[in-house]
């Protein structure tokens, strides 16, 4: 079978799958359902409901039973009017939110004034999976608030989430894998070895974070979902103008404004930020010279950070069935490589010259980086996206989103330093051998994507979906890297040098099909199927072709409204990005120069089973999973580098416990707590061998993944009696794997963060004015993140902060 029959045939299934009338509640939309009654609690039906919002007016009656329900409804605020012969008229809002939002509304005789409308926010829902929402307020209430990264946002308060040191975070045993996804559109990967974020929180309206049990609509990345909603212009124009500023002279000023026209069809929403801070990268430096478990150095030197971001959102609804968003963003970011301060000694024994040494756990000895060394890598990603949704009736709709992603990296070298120690004849002679490298990369990634999505609630008992998806990944642009090795014996240094300025080229295709079926009012059952292909085509190897047919299911039992029981089994299928280095590795010495291209797409068999259970506005749950893997996908470092290569280890599995506490303790108060416990191991290799020496042995026998750390705890309080908010939260991690084959543990740890912000009232000659403290890690723990692993070799927390925030309405 070639390679343009087998397009041409998934083509085609997506178009058959595309036809068949189905429908699932769509991750950006919501509904509202509600029931009338009258004051003896009697139902009223034939009432006339009309629900404005966001551009939208939908006309519904009541049925017999004085249900209704509007549906779709994109997120945000909703006014609710109803009409009723022989009862006062009622006019209500509701906020429509990732679950669906319920009303009882109670009407009063006419003449009479209206009795309550209660709104009930049910915390359990029927979906058999993992998840956990954010929405805008909560984010700006956290330390650090809608200017800090959005890794910091996940990994400081969600289960599952860990800590790395390259601005990643892993999830549930995954390294990396994480999928982003931008109103309901998959964003596709950045170059490797990328340190920006996926998205500016300041942009975030809500965000709903999966981990598990994920429905056949998500595919590629599936450590773990991030669906962000984006802000819309509201219907009075304004905005916010801000600024932060804080230890290590950073600075992060910001503006957003939107509105909409006199119509309300059109909604609009701009925002532009930025950044500067002397400290952007974790610093390699300890402490102290001879311990590097001490923490790190807080005279970060050559680590200056930079940048920008530009967002732009437009929404028009053309008429109550059709509606375009265009959504756009640019970001550009700078980043000095950090150096060791001039004080620390290359002679020391931490480092490699001069018999340096390995430390307690068997890492090292490390390689010295002087500060005179000017390296550096600047970053630059370009999106846009294109929806449009076309709504047949009350229960079904479409949307056709294409989309494309620009996103290139310059890594600059300095030659001179980075060879520097090398190019000494005397020096090498004097430790036996020296061998340095410089390493230098400019690589631009285009993607070009689309994404269908149709949607069909086809009766009260299901909510079925069905689309696809097809991505053109081109990756090109030279990767070099310079090798010296100075023997020490009098012959001089020999260099060896290597580029790789090839194209790579990937095509990735999915379609599926699920239903979200009520069995009865305590029992549901999710799930569908799900195809996924991809073709890597590498100048270097033959065309990589491999795909999976992926059940996915899930059962959810709900004996009360508020206590869900759910299991969840699915059938996993995760590319590596379509990237090839191999000559690179190949060239320098450091892979096995025999090996083909051969790195394969990851294939689970994914388990989860969980509890929850609403107690007041607490909502507990206690989720338990593992992950049989088949080529699990790691990563292998090039040189001493940020850019890494996947390989496959031929077998893993992972597996744990999440504990989680959320929700409001009284009308002032919330919360949340999150406890994980992880074990993630893999045994032998199977793909990505050209990253490793010939004769690498593929032991049998399962280590410990690098990035897991076996036991991760956080916890958050707000008090927020309105104008004023006070915010703590916590971070407990147990550390991440390190040593002979991972078998040991880096130092735990434990930080804390605390804000303080007050809005200042009207009247009060400052109105519309926010200010807040935040100080983090007020415990000052730089602690250790990750050792030997990463450019420059070690990785530290940043030590105690003072930053504060100043923002006005516009």
């Amino acid at each position: 079978m070639n390679f343009k029959f087998s397009f041409k045939r998934l083509c085609l299934l997506l178009m058959l799958v595309l036809s068949v009338h189905t429908k699932a509640l769509a991750t950006v939309d919501g509904a509202i359902s509600g029931t009338l009654l009258d004051d003896k609690g009697v139902v009223v039906p034939n009432a006339k409901i009309v629900v404005k919002g966001q551009g939208l007016e939908k006309d519904l009656t009541s049925s017999a039973t004085g249900t209704f329900q509007a549906f779709p409804l994109v997120l945000g605020d909703y006014e609710v009017d109803v009409t009723a012969t022989g009862f006062s008229p009622y006019q209500g809002t509701v906020a429509v939110s990732g679950n669906s939002s319920s009303l009882e509304v109670h009407l009063s005789p006419a003449g009479e004034m209206q009795l309550k409308v209660s709104a009930k926010r049910n915390l359990v829902t029927p979906a058999s999976d993992s998840s956990r929402d954010l929405d805008k307020d909560e984010i700006g209430q956290l330390p650090g608030g809608a200017t800090q990264d959005m890794t910091k946002v996940l990994y400081s308060t969600t289960a599952g989430f860990v800590h790395g040191d390259f601005g990643q975070v892993f999830t549930r045993g995954n390294h990396a894998n994480l999928q982003y996804q931008i109103d309901g559109i998959q964003l596709p990967d950045s170059v490797g070895g990328s340190f920006g974020q996926a998205f500016a929180p300041i942009n975030i309206d809500h965000m709903e974070i999966l981990t598990g049990g994920l429905q056949p609509e998500f595919g590629g990345r599936l450590a773990g979902v991030v669906n962000i909603v984006t802000k819309s212009g509201g219907t009075q124009n304004g905005g916010e103008i801000g600024t932060s500023f804080g230890s290590y002279n950073q600075v992060s000023p910001y503006a957003t404004y939107g509105g909409s026209d006199v119509s309300g069809a059109f909604h609009y929403l701009l925002s532009v930020s930025s950044f500067y801070t002397d400290r952007g990268l974790d610093t390699p430096a300890p402490s102290d010279i001879n311990n590097d478990q001490k923490g790190g150095n807080e005279a970060a030197i050559h680590d200056q950070s930079y940048g920008s971001d530009q967002f732009i959102k437009l929404d028009w609804v053309a008429d109550n069935n059709n509606k375009l968003a265009l959504v756009a963003y640019s970001e550009n970011k700078f980043f000095q490589i950090p150096d060791y301060p001039s004080s620390f000694d290359p002679g020391g024994s931490n480092y490699s010259y001069f018999g340096g040494v390995t430390d307690i756990y068997g890492n090292g000895p490390f390689n010295y980086v002087p500060s005179t060394t000017n390296d550096t890598q600047s970053e630059a990603n370009k999106y846009v996206e294109l929806s449009w949704k076309h709504t047949f009736d009350e229960n079904s709709f479409i949307q056709i989103s294409p989309y494309w992603k620009e996103s290139s990296l310059i890594f600059t070298n300095d030659v001179a330093n980075d060879l520097a120690a090398s190019q000494d004849n005397n020096l090498a002679a004097a430790v036996g051998g020296i061998t340095e490298s410089s390493f230098s990369e400019n690589r631009t990634s285009d993607n070009y994507g689309t994404q269908v999505d149709y949607t069909w609630h086809a009766d009260a008992n299901n909510l079925i979906k069905a689309g696809g998806q097809v991505l053109l990944t081109q990756s090109s642009g030279p990767v070099s890297v310079i090798e010296v090795n100075n023997p020490g014996d009098g012959s001089g240094p020999a260099t060896l040098a290597s580029g790789d300025s090839s194209t790579d080229v990937g095509y990735q295709e999915g379609v599926y099909v699920q239903d979200e079926l009520t069995l009865a009012k305590w029992l549901v059952l999710s799930g569908g199927l799900r195809f996924d292909a991809i073709q890597f085509v590498f100048p270097d190897s033959t065309t990589s072709i491999d795909s999976n047919w992926g059940p996915r299911v899930g059962l959810s039992i709900l004996p009360t409204e508020t206590t869900k029981f759910h299991v969840f089994y699915g059938k996993l299928f995760m590319p590596a990005p379509p990237e090839d280095l191999r000559d690179t590795f190949v060239n320098l010495g450091q892979g096995n120069q025999l090996a083909p291209y051969d790195i394969k797409a990851e294939k689970d068999n994914y388990f989860e089973a969980g509890v929850a259970q609403q107690v007041g506005n607490q909502l507990l749950t206690v989720n338990a999973y593992y992950k049989d893997a088949t080529n699990m996908l790691d990563e292998s470092q090039l040189l001493n580098t940020a850019i890494a290569q996947p390989y496959n280890f031929a077998t893993g599995y992972a597996y744990g416990v999440e504990f989680s506490m959320r929700g409001k303790i009284d009308q002032d108060w919330s919360d949340f707590a999150n406890y994980s416990y992880e074990i993630a191991e893999g045994q032998g290799i199977s793909g990505g061998l050209f990253a490793f020496p010939a004769g690498t042995p593929t032991s049998t026998d399962y280590q410990f993944l690098d990035h897991c750390q076996i036991n991760t705890a956080n916890v958050g309080l707000t008090y927020n009696p309105g104008d004023l908010w006070i915010t703590a939260t916590g971070l407990y991690g147990g550390g991440l794997s390190t040593g002979p084959n991972n078998s040991l543990r880096l130092p735990d740890h434990v930080t804390m963060d605390t804000t303080i912000g007050y809005a200042f009232k009207k009247g009060s000659g400052l109105s519309g004015l926010k200010a807040s403290l935040d100080v983090l890690n007020v415990l000052d723990n730089p602690y250790v993140i990750f050792i030997n692993n990463g450019y420059n070799g070690n990785h530290y927390e940043n030590g105690r902060e003072f930053i504060f925030h100043l923002a006005e309405a516009i």
